[in-house]
């Protein structure tokens, strides 16, 4: 409509009726209706304008009937236009929108009659202001139909592409992508000897079984759960994803598919298997991937609906994103322009959704020659790897010159199965023009040691010396190369915090790291308590002033207490009395200062000045480590647990938004390390964890705030 030609339009004052009908007080509004030159005006009137004195209406709705087109006018006291609206009547801001459904409103025969002609679908016995409600409801709905339409019109002609799932798919997630496996037995008084495996559906011979005992398949080899048929109540697999790739007309389609298999009140030979297909990847020729997910469109309805905030990644952080191809039709698709150079159908599985990998091989090839020689770990390791223009150069095309190495060299990483710090020692061995054992650089690229984390020596001893200087502590301490190079590191930090001469070799090397480390730690505490804090403060001059704040995470429950300390000297008595190096490390201090972590003492409330356990806890509640006498964890420790939860959820309601974007921080700072240990695939070597990732081993003592 031409507001223009709306504002041409004869006005409606109020009549007489309408004002004495205002002044009865039954009425929330009044309106005059008026067929004018093809449209239909409505005034819309307030008691309390008319009760003034003041004729002129609040509002004025404008309709063309047959556009089926409506706009609103709000007016002022005096009629001067003050805005348009395309709100329903209901929702005009000063109408008493209970107004027109309970019917306290006033509007003459003449105008209901006029009203008449809206044509309203719905209800034909509406009249008046509500027949014009709804009437507008109709025509908005029909606005918005129109609209949804419009919208999902090309997402079907996309859909349309897509041709039905393969046959066998089903069976083939079943047997190739649940990663669990059980073999079902019944109970018999001299022992089960036959059960039934749910990977390869085949009856068994076992041996001892005993329920949620580990075994594995004598016939298909797959690790397995044993599980009593009696003792079976809601057992299912855990949801797992596959992807496939089809033609389709100008391109591609990637389908994700998830499954499950659920076996309460079932049969164990016959689970009941779910699958759904969730998403939809379109790569067209010369289009980027488009994105359909299986999803409420506008909280109505299931249906396709594009992802239109779908960005490719590049490169991912998270092996939950790891998937598996469906590999039956490859022959069929292999051809196509997008995926024929891929290395795609080469990986067992996947690091990442399949869009992601196409993306992530066309701008860094040496991720498709690297599978190609079958060099996986690798690949996963550059995949993952944040951006680094020293790693690569990328504007070669030979994998060697790519890498930065030569053909004997890649020959050496391809037979250790090499990571990507494998890979920077091996590039700095040809910088350096010499030659390093391979085992140095398998053991360093394992336990994630880098060439620069040398840099705290401060004398010139050889990369080898190093090692198998390593090697013999980690024997000695029985723990990992890693741990055996923290030891090596913190102790040269006190040797040279003691002006002891770190550059002669000797004093660098001890021949026992652990027991010189100890050693240092025993002389510090001879020191004067007050000499050493004094020393602190002046170094960490802001730490004394951070430890105020913490005074009201205080707290206390049951047998436990949590104790801030009030200055530096309370953190040097704690780490001299228990034994540990809290106080004899800047680490700690340099933490305290930034906002990335702070120290609180865990005490029995029978003796609070008593040190038991020192905590490092970071500012958003998180707890990152607990130690008590000689920096362990004793098994005093389990029974507070329950406290130090409590005492979590005090912290949090304590924290302001400042604290909590500080915590944020913190997080991200630990969960980057925790991804690069896990990305580098770290392990402990020794010990009572010795084949457990070392990221695992780290997050196992975090306790987060839950």
């Amino acid at each position: 409509m031409i507001k223009a030609e709306l504002r041409k339009l004869r006005a409606l004052p109020a009549t007489r009726q309408m004002i004495e009908k205002a002044e009865s007080g039954k009425y929330k509004t009044l309106a005059r209706v008026q067929n004018l030159n093809g449209y239909i005006k409505i005034a819309i009137f307030f008691p309390r304008e008319l009760k003034k004195g003041i004729k002129t209406p609040t509002y004025e709705t404008f309709i063309n009937v047959e556009g089926k087109e409506f706009i609103t006018r709000e007016l002022d006291e005096n009629g001067t236009e003050v805005s348009w609206s395309t709100a329903m009547i209901k929702n005009l801001k000063l109408m008493p929108w209970e107004a027109i459904w309970r019917e306290e409103y006033f509007i003459n025969a003449d105008a209901k009659r006029t009203l008449k002609r809206l044509e309203v679908m719905k209800r034909q016995d509406k009249t008046g202001l509500r027949r014009l409600q709804q009437w507008q409801q109709e025509i908005r709905e029909n606005d918005i139909r129109m609209k949804e339409m419009r919208e999902v019109a090309p997402w079907d002609a996309d859909m349309k592409l897509v041709p039905k799932e393969p046959k066998g798919l089903l069976e083939w997630m079943r047997r190739h992508v649940c990663r669990e496996t059980f073999i079902f037995y019944s109970y018999e008084k001299k022992g089960a000897n036959q059960g039934y495996c749910s990977k390869c559906k085949s009856i068994v011979n076992i041996k001892d079984p005993k329920h949620n005992k580990r075994t594995r398949c004598p016939r298909c080899g797959e690790e397995a759960l044993f599980k009593a048929n009696g003792m079976i109540k809601t057992l299912s697999t855990d949801t797992y994803n596959a992807e496939c790739i089809q033609k389709v007309k100008g391109g591609i389609v990637i389908r994700r598919f998830i499954q499950r298999q659920y076996y309460k009140d079932r049969d164990f030979r016959n689970p009941i298997i779910q699958m759904k297909e969730v998403e939809r990847d379109l790569i067209l020729d010369d289009q980027k991937p488009k994105r359909y997910e299986f999803t409420v469109y506008k909280n109505k309805y299931q249906r396709w609906c594009l992802d239109k905030d779908f960005m490719i990644q590049r490169r991912t952080y998270y092996w939950s994103q790891r998937t598996k191809l469906y590999m039956r039709n490859w022959a069929a698709v292999s051809k196509n322009r997008i995926i024929q150079k891929s290395s795609i159908n080469l990986w067992e599985e996947l690091p990442t959704d399949i869009t992601n990998f196409i993306e992530i091989e066309r701008g860094n090839p040496v991720v498709e020659m690297l599978a190609k020689i079958g060099m996986f770990r690798l690949a996963k390791n550059i995949i993952n790897e944040r951006y680094d223009k020293t790693l690569l150069k990328q504007d070669e095309t030979q994998l060697t010159k790519l890498l930065k190495i030569d053909n004997a060299r890649l020959k050496r990483l391809k037979g250790m199965d090499a990571n990507i710090t494998s890979l920077r020692w091996m590039q700095m061995e040809k910088m350096k023009n010499t030659v390093w054992p391979d085992e140095m650089i398998r053991d360093f690229g394992e336990a994630g040691i880098n060439i620069s984390e040398f840099g705290f020596l401060d004398v010139k001893i050889s990369y080898v010396k190093c090692w198998n200087y390593l090697k013999k502590q980690s024997e000695l301490m029985n723990e990992s190369i890693r741990q055996a190079m923290t030891t090596w590191r913190d102790y040269t930090y006190m040797a040279d915090q003691m002006k002891m001469d770190i550059k002669n070799e000797q004093i660098a090397k001890p021949k026992d790291i652990k027991a010189a480390h100890d050693r240092l730690v025993i002389i510090n505490k001879t020191k004067g308590i007050e000499k050493q804090a004094a020393e602190i403060e002046k170094k960490w001059k802001k730490v004394n002033k951070q430890l105020k704040k913490l005074k009201k995470f205080e707290f206390q429950s049951g047998e436990y207490c949590i104790v801030a300390p009030d200055k530096v000297v309370d953190i040097v008595k704690e780490g001299i009395i228990l034994g540990h190096c809290v106080h004899s490390c800047d680490y700690y201090f340099e933490r305290i200062q930034t906002d990335e972590s702070y120290l609180f003492f865990l005490r029995k409330k029978s003796n609070p000045d008593i040190p038991w356990y020192t905590l490092e806890v970071e500012p958003s509640g998180n707890i990152r480590q607990k130690r008590t006498t000689g920096d362990r964890q004793n098994a005093d420790l389990d029974k507070a647990t329950i406290f130090l939860k409590k005492w979590q959820q005090y912290f949090v309601s304590k924290l302001t938004e400042e604290e909590k974007e500080l915590g944020k921080k913190a997080d991200e700072l630990r969960k980057k390390n925790y991804k690069k240990l896990r990305k580098d695939g770290n392990k402990v070597w020794h010990g009572p964890l010795a084949g457990q990732l070392l990221a695992d081993v780290l997050e196992a003592d975090f306790m987060a705030v839950i």
